[in-house]
């Protein structure tokens, strides 16, 4: 568990079979102090993540992220109530937040946008930043992080390590194995600083195998991730301060199960330059940042790879497909009395993403190439924005409202003369995008809170939605071929979020519900007069196209309790229904009722924890058809595991799945070839060791 807040069902739960993950975070709790009986994640706040206006945020603490339960850090999110994750593969995850995926969250990491290498989504935005390097994660579940980012409807902020002046030398040593998979996860970081300046340096290693389903099923499985990070920062005088970051990640030879071909290698890498005054009554930021990612894919382990007599073609195929996504962006604020009765902030933010991709098909026998075509053809999408935001506290009641201005320009190089010939308008477009949030936190005493909002947020149409030419669409549910439209509106979501929160030093609670409806929801369309481009392809071709709304709703249920100085539990539970109004059908990859519960005993102070939990995951039978979704059973998962500080060790042992339980989570992609969902790992044992100092 490596000090998770790991909560262990107790016997009261277990009876009433209710399900919380292993290492379930801790209950947002936006700027006000509660005493939490688990562990939690110390770190400067920004005044960003902790303004009113932020209603429907959750913190995720450190402790959550790194406990070693997934083998990424979107895996580790199922676990947040509200979230779960789209498995293609064993890892690179993408996360899906009551019912919202891909762009429709925007995902940074440390302020800085970052866009999936891969045109078939066999990376999300999160993917090239490890569990070990995180300091935590805010996630906004609707349209208040309007002064984060372009296009929120819902937002997710990876938080890596920052250190403080003068803080003493500290880090950490961690290793650990799982026997399903043979998955190994080793990682090691060190962070320091002096009057005026820190350092920080982590890295880290994964790899497994093909695992193992609950009916002992082989699922390939193969990854291998190496990753190194670090940080500078030093004091310039006057308030001034400058910090340097970045990264690098270089996986290899990852099984994609649920995608029509492999990943050879994603190649990420990572910088950003920060300069902050902390004055007297005000603050400013200016960020400057670039990301570039690679990205191969190939299809020698594929059917596709082989002769097969009686298909068309019955020659094996030899695919190359190389891609890049590269972003480039910045960022200012500027804060007005931040901790005053009355606030104000400003700030604007550009980012220019650049996306390419060519995907080449030949006889593997002997080279000769069959055809060339773009899949993302010299893309470019950019984004500059500007905000107002104010915030008003008075006696219990806090007020906040946010403005947001955003002017869209996308482009796009040569394309195929198929693609000229059957879409209309030009492939360059420009955008104009308002956006807003109000928002009330009323304390209706000293425990109790009241919370509502309601918030318009914007989002542009990607370069695969606008630009692809017969290329598999990632919300789809069988590998047919799509073509693009350059004059796609955005997406417009309109949403109304209630909650009611309670705070205390033994027992916290939240109950929260929301309503969204996006205009010009983009969908797609059959159109029988488009020829596929590969003769495997399903003989339909469909267009992305604006449908005319999709409607959300839905509620959480978030119980904390500390009900002995030894024990503590808690449970979630979380509801989601769509509908894709163009189609009348549901929205393609919602997550079912999952109500869980844990809890965790303490059995020798300070020394050995015991816990447990049990996740119910109810049947899903509103699906897509059009679109070929397939209904999934419903599970009842077990976990246990045992904890062990010694000193500065810890040394833990989680047993997953204690059942063997056979599913697969509905929002996992099917294989292709098998039209079968992808089932998540069986019975695993994993056990690790963990050394801070």
């Amino acid at each position: 568990m490596l000090s998770h807040p790991f909560p262990t069902a107790g016997p009261l739960l277990l009876a009433l079979g209710l399900a919380v993950p292993f290492n379930a975070p801790v209950l947002a709790t936006d700027d006000a102090a509660q005493d939490k009986p688990q562990a939690t994640f110390e770190a400067t706040v920004s005044v960003t993540s902790s303004l009113p206006e932020l209603i429907a945020t959750q913190d995720v603490p450190a402790d959550t992220l790194t406990g070693g339960r997934g083998a990424d850090l979107s895996e580790q999110l199922r676990t947040v109530p509200g979230l779960d994750a789209v498995r293609r593969g064993s890892i690179n995850l993408e996360p899906s937040l009551r019912g919202l995926q891909e762009e429709q969250i925007a995902t940074l990491v440390d302020g800085t946008r970052t866009f999936a290498a891969g045109p078939a989504r066999m990376d999300s935005n999160l993917s090239h930043v490890g569990a070990h390097a995180a300091d935590g994660v805010s996630i906004v579940k609707g349209p208040y992080a309007l002064a984060w980012a372009a296009g929120a409807l819902s937002a997710i902020d990876l938080r890596t390590h920052r250190p403080s002046f003068g803080e003493a030398v500290n880090g950490s040593l961690g290793v650990s194995y799982a026997d399903n998979g043979e998955r190994t996860d080793a990682h090691a970081a060190v962070s320091g600083g002096g009057d005026r300046y820190y350092y920080a340096l982590s890295a880290g290693r994964r790899d497994g195998g093909d695992f193992e389903d609950g009916d002992g099923f082989d699922i390939p499985g193969d990854y291998e991730s190496t990753e190194a990070r670090w940080r500078v920062g030093t004091q310039l005088g006057g308030d001034w301060s400058l910090d340097y970051s970045g990264g690098y990640q270089e996986q290899n030879d990852i099984d994609y199960p649920g995608r029509l071909l492999d990943a050879t290698y994603f190649y990420a890498r990572s910088h950003a330059l920060e300069l902050r005054r902390n004055g007297d009554g005000h603050q400013v930021m200016v960020q400057l940042y670039a990301n570039r990612k690679d990205h191969l894919m190939n299809n020698d382990e594929k059917p596709t790879g082989r002769d097969m007599p009686g298909r068309i073609p019955p020659f094996a195929l030899d695919i190359d497909l190389p891609t890049e996504s590269n972003t480039a962006g910045g960022r200012f604020r500027l804060d007005f009395d931040p901790r005053g009765e009355t606030s104000w902030s400003a700030g604007a933010d550009y980012y220019r993403v650049e996306q390419t991709a060519e995907r080449t098909v030949a006889r593997r026998s002997n080279g000769f190439v069959i055809f060339r075509d773009i899949v993302w053809p010299d893309a470019d999408i950019s984004d500059l924005g500007g905000w107002v935001q104010l915030t008003h506290r008075t006696g219990r009641t806090r007020l906040g409202a946010t403005l947001r201005l955003d002017a869209v320009d996308a482009e796009a190089g040569e394309v195929s003369e198929f693609f000229r010939a059957n879409v209309n308008g030009d492939l360059d477009q420009s955008e104009t995008h308002v956006s807003a949030a109000v928002s009330a936190a009323v304390e209706l005493n000293e425990r109790w809170t009241l919370e509502t909002g309601v918030g318009r947020a914007v989002r542009t149409a990607t370069a695969l939605e606008r630009y692809s030419d017969r290329f598999p669409a990632t919300k789809f549910q069988i590998a047919a071929e799509f073509l693009g439209n350059p004059e796609l509106d955005p997406e417009t979501s309109h949403e109304l979020n209630l909650g009611l929160h309670r705070r205390g030093s033994k027992l916290s609670a939240a109950v929260e519900g929301f309503y969204r409806q996006i205009d010009d929801y983009i969908t797609v369309t059959p159109d029988p007069s488009l020829p596929k481009r590969l003769p495997l392809s399903p003989p339909t071709v469909f267009r992305y196209v604006n449908g005319d709304r999709a409607t959300y709703y839905g509620a959480e249920l978030r119980i904390d309790h500390r009900a002995h100085d030894r024990f503590t539990w808690r449970a979630d539970l979380t509801w989601v229904r769509a509908t894709d109004d163009e189609l009348d059908e549901p929205v393609l990859g919602i997550t079912p009722l999952r109500l869980r519960a844990a809890g965790r005993f303490e059995a020798v102070r300070d020394r050995l924890f015991l816990d447990a939990g049990v996740t119910i995951i109810d049947d899903q039978d509103r699906v897509a058809t059009s679109r070929f979704e397939q209904p999934t059973d419903g599970a009842t998962l077990v976990d246990f595991g045992v904890e062990l500080e010694l000193g500065d060790f810890t040394l833990d042992v989680d047993v997953l799945n204690v059942t063997d339980e056979t599913y697969a989570n509905p929002l996992n992609a099917p294989n292709p070839f098998t039209r079968q969902r992808v089932n998540e790992i069986g019975r695993s044992v994993r056990a690790g060791v963990r050394y801070r100092y």
